[in-house]
């Protein structure tokens, strides 16, 4: 399961990226206010010039908008600062490159934003069936990580996937605290109560946050899925929160 909802503005500010990047980046440098803190943040507080920034930011959007090949593209002869670790990553897991993505996150993990490099790594290992390991990097990344709520529903997750449905539970309902509304911890929380015997906390859930019957359905097969050992081992990445 993944979410990936971006507004007209992100839209407008993607489609100039592609012509800024057509024209030469520095002429549209002044297109996009930067948050400078942030973007300190994210690499580790290496300054970088505001035009990198930007550069980064419409990368960030391709990917958001599920570009990974452009946005590899565009990587491609970047430095290996930490947020261009971490978009190259997500962009190679998206396009099946898992090697090279693993490298990525393992090289990540080392860096100030450790947590997000554990949890890719162990996105990595669970769709390669290895949730024993997924489980201790993702658990890695929560602990980096605690109140960031895509990590908390991820390991949740691979809780799920590992028989661990009550253990499931509570990292979906913290993700739900952290970020109420998370759309795919809902679904997950879902899944993970049907598999727990509890359908009928689960039908409520479902109703309450206005989950239509034909998706009903398909998260009782999901459920179903769950139950066969052989498909508990082998997550694929479709069924990803933010995988």
């Amino acid at each position: 399961m993944m979410r990936n909802t971006l507004d007209t503005h992100k839209n407008v500010i993607q489609k100039l990226g592609l012509l800024c990047f057509s024209l030469g980046l520095f002429a549209c440098a002044s297109s996009r206010a930067q948050d400078d803190s942030i973007a300190m943040q994210n690499n580790c507080g290496i300054p970088l010039a505001k035009a990198d920034n930007i550069k980064l930011d419409l990368i960030e959007n391709q990917v958001n908008q599920k570009q990974y090949y452009a946005a590899l593209a565009y990587l491609e002869k970047a430095i290996n600062y930490p947020r261009v670790l971490k978009l190259r990553g997500d962009a190679q897991r998206h396009t099946g490159q898992l090697d090279a993505a693993f490298d990525s996150y393992r090289e990540l993990s080392m860096t100030c934003l450790v947590a997000d490099g554990h949890a890719g790594m162990a996105k990595i290992l669970a769709t390669r069936g290895d949730i024993n390991q997924a489980r201790l990097h993702m658990l890695k990344a929560r602990q980096q990580a605690p109140a960031n709520a895509d990590i908390r529903n991820d390991f949740g997750f691979i809780l799920l996937a590992y028989g661990d449905f009550r253990g499931a539970q509570r990292e979906f309902l913290t993700t739900l605290e952290l970020a109420p509304g998370h759309s795919v911890a809902i679904r997950n929380m879902v899944v993970s109560l049907i598999l727990d015997q509890d359908v009928g906390t689960a039908k409520r859930m479902a109703k309450t946050h206005h989950i239509e019957a034909e998706e009903w359905y398909s998260l009782l097969d999901q459920a179903k899925n769950f139950k066969k050992p052989a498909l508990a081992n082998r997550q694929k990445s479709t069924q990803e929160p933010t995988l």
